[in-house]
C-alpha cells in the first residue's frame, strides 16, 4: 500500500509539473517583456496583450513563477525566447481594446455588488436607466430597500414614503461603483497612443512650434500691456491712485494712505472689506495703504490677524512693500492691487 500510494503520489506530480512547451515561445516572450516592463499580472490576463489565446489570472501567474523559480522551464525557456529574438524579431505593443474601461468596471462593479446580494440578473444590473413614471422599483434594476426591521418596504415600515430612518441609504450610495482597480488604470494606460522620441520629431516642425509659442507669448504680453493701460485709463478718470479688485467689489484708491478694515456705526474706513463678503475675521482697522515719497505703495497691517501678500504673511505691526498686480489677502478675502502710474507720477507724497 505505501508503494502504491508513493507511485500515485509520484504519477500526479509529474502529470502537474509545468513543462516548457505548455506556453507559446511568442507568448513567454510577451509575458517577460511586460511583466519587466512594469505591467501586472491582473492586467496581463485581460488581455492587453495579443497573446495566442486568452488565459486565466492563475494560468498568467503560474506561468510567470515556472518562468523564474521552475529549474525545468526556466532555462529552456530563456534558450528558446533567445532564439526567438534572433529568429523572428518580436516587438512588444498593447492589443487593441475596442472596449470603453470605465464602462467595464462599472458593469463589473455592479455585477459584484449583484452577487453579494444574492441578486440574480444581468451584469448591468443596478446601473440602467431610471424606474419610469408608475413602473415598478425592479424596473429600474435597483434593489427596493427594506426597513431595519426586516418588514417588506409596501407594508409600512420605516422605508415607506414620506418616511426615512437613521439607517436609510440613498439611491445613489447604492448605483455608484467603485474607482476603478490598478489593473483597469494599468491596462487604460497601455492602450493609449504612445508619445513620440525626441529624434522622431521632425526639426523642422519643432521650430515651427516654437515660433507660434514665442508669437503667442508677444500676443499675451501686448494684452497685459493693453489691460494695464485701460485700467490705468479709468483709475485716471476716477482720480484715482490705484485700485483694488476684489470678486464683488471694486474699491478706488483715491488718498494718498487708505485704510482697510470693516466699517462699523461709529467707525467709517476707505475700503470696507464688508462689501466684498463674510468680513468676520477682519478687524475695524486691520491695514494701511500709503504712498511713500519715491513712488512706492506700503502696506502696515495694525490688525490682530496676518495680512498675506503674494502668500507672503505680513504679520501685525509690521510693513511691506506692494508691488504692482500683487495679491493681498485679509481675514480670507482677496483683493489684486493695481496702481495707476499716470497720477503715481504726478502725485507728490508726502514720507512715510
Amino acid at each position: 500500500n505505501f508503494g502504491t500510494t508513493v507511485g500515485r503520489a509520484a504519477l500526479m506530480a509529474e502529470v502537474a509539473a509545468p513543462s516548457v512547451e505548455d506556453w507559446p515561445v511568442g507568448d513567454d516572450f510577451l509575458l517577460r517583456e511586460s511583466v519587466e516592463a512594469g505591467a501586472a499580472l491582473t492586467s496581463i490576463a485581460r488581455g492587453i496583450l495579443p497573446f495566442s489565446r486568452a488565459y486565466s489570472c492563475q494560468e498568467v501567474t503560474d506561468r510567470w513563477r515556472a518562468l523564474l523559480y521552475d529549474p525545468n522551464v526556466a532555462r529552456p525557456a530563456a534558450r528558446r525566447m533567445a532564439r526567438h529574438i534572433l529568429d523572428a524579431k518580436p516587438t512588444v505593443s498593447p492589443a487593441s481594446t475596442a472596449e470603453d474601461f470605465r464602462s467595464a468596471w462599472t458593469r463589473s462593479a455592479a455585477a459584484e455588488r449583484a452577487s453579494l446580494r444574492g441578486v440574480d440578473g444581468p451584469p448591468d444590473a443596478g446601473v440602467g436607466p431610471a424606474t419610469p413614471a408608475g413602473g415598478s422599483p425592479s424596473a429600474s434594476g435597483k434593489r427596493p430597500r427594506r426597513s431595519p426591521s426586516g418588514d417588506d418596504p409596501a407594508g409600512g415600515g420605516r422605508d415607506t414614503a414620506g418616511g426615512s430612518g437613521p439607517g436609510d441609504e440613498t439611491d445613489a450610495d447604492e448605483t455608484t461603483p467603485p474607482p476603478p482597480s490598478f489593473a483597469d488604470a494599468e491596462a487604460a494606460v497601455l492602450a493609449m497612443d504612445p508619445r513620440p522620441a525626441r529624434d522622431q520629431v521632425d526639426p523642422a516642425a519643432r521650430g515651427r512650434s516654437r515660433a507660434r509659442l514665442a508669437s503667442s507669448l508677444r500676443m499675451i504680453r501686448k494684452l497685459e500691456s493693453s489691460a494695464q493701460a485701460a485700467t490705468a485709463r479709468a483709475a485716471t478718470a476716477k482720480n484715482s491712485l490705484g485700485v483694488l479688485q476684489g470678486h464683488r467689489a471694486t474699491y478706488q484708491i483715491t488718498r494718498r494712505e487708505t485704510v482697510l478694515g470693516r466699517s462699523t456705526e461709529d467707525q467709517k474706513v476707505d475700503v470696507d472689506l464688508a462689501e466684498e463678503g463674510n468680513a468676520s475675521k477682519v478687524s475695524r482697522q486691520h491695514a494701511f495703504v500709503k504712498l511713500r515719497w519715491n513712488g512706492e505703495f506700503v502696506l502696515r497691517n495694525v490688525g490682530k490677524r496676518h495680512v498675506w501678500i503674494n502668500n507672503v504673511a505680513v504679520e501685525s505691526g509690521r510693513r511691506a512693500s506692494l508691488a504692482p498686480h500683487s495679491l493681498i489677502e485679509v481675514g480670507g478675502l482677496r483683493l489684486m492691487f493695481l496702481p495707476n502710474p499716470t497720477l503715481v507720477r504726478a502725485s507728490e507724497p508726502e514720507p512715510f
